[in-house]
């Protein structure tokens, strides 16, 4: 892996590096999605290719996280939800 990051363009290889956080991020909120979380469900609209190609998606993603944040404190009083839905960044799927 080391010897591709080497040999690729740094553009190409933070555009997968990008593409695969927002895939994981994704999933995350389809996990909520599934498990009938409705601040999620009323907040989360942007795809993860408009997220990773886009501008406009980028903000947008960014501006939902915000809201949803918001909208999980004033319905359970603190943000643990928040957490518990992104917490495993690190994780390998």
């Amino acid at each position: 892996m080391r010897l591709l990051m080497w040999v690729l363009p740094n553009w190409l290889t933070d555009f997968f590096v990008e593409l695969a956080g927002h895939w994981q991020i994704s999933r995350d909120i389809d996990r909520a999605f599934a498990a009938g979380d409705q601040e999620a469900l009323a907040v989360f609209k942007t795809g993860t290719f408009a997220a990773v190609f886009t501008r406009r998606g980028l903000y947008a993603r960014g501006d939902e996280f915000v809201e949803y944040a918001r909208l999980v404190f004033e319905a359970d009083g603190s943000c643990a939800r928040f957490h518990r839905t992104f917490a495993d960044r690190d994780r390998q799927d």
